[in-house]
């Protein structure tokens, strides 16, 4: 029995073996600095590493800073309660009909992020704060943390306080 081989116009090479056909295509060339497609996928994680990938440095920031929203959960919504992510809404309706975010604690890979929403509605609200807890403010209303900082944790939690009563005062919560 005899093979033949058929190279064809888009260059794909056909061999015929009896009546069995088996075509092979030739690979594209690879462009200077190309990584190959194995190396872009990055394995998710399963297991116990899992959680503490998606926690950050330290998993106990987490779990502070969500300590610090579930005290005043009690009057709130909760909309996510996750290993690593906790959201509160007001029952109150925002103008796009939805209801208005009051904060939330989200544990990522470099860092864990605390949201206060009334901070950045009501600016005047961070009048007090320590120059050390500005520092670790990204944007308006969002703190980040990598370590356990009780002090800093301690004052966010009054800060968290005056916000939800200035909410409540006026209406929102």
């Amino acid at each position: 029995m005899a093979t033949a081989k058929k190279t064809t116009a888009k260059g794909t090479t056909t061999k015929a073996a009896g009546s069995v056909k088996a075509r092979a295509t030739k690979a594209a060339p690879a462009t200077k600095g190309a990584k190959p497609a194995a190396a872009t996928k990055a394995k998710p994680k399963t297991g116990a590493g899992a959680a503490q990938a998606t926690r950050g440095a330290d998993a106990g920031v987490f779990e502070a800073l969500r300590s610090i929203l579930q005290r005043r959960a009690r009057d709130l919504v909760v909309v996510h309660d996750t290993p690593d992510n906790y959201y509160l809404d007001t029952r109150t309706k925002g103008p796009n009909g939805k209801p208005l975010f009051f904060g939330a604690a989200r544990a990522g890979r470099a860092y864990t992020s605390f949201y206060l929403m009334p901070v950045y509605a009501h600016p005047e609200l961070l009048g007090d704060v320590s120059p050390e807890l500005k520092k670790r403010m990204q944007g308006k209303s969002c703190f980040n943390f990598k370590t356990s900082q009780p002090a800093l944790f301690a004052e966010l939690d009054r800060l968290t306080g005056r916000c939800f009563e200035r909410w409540k005062a006026s209406g929102q919560i």
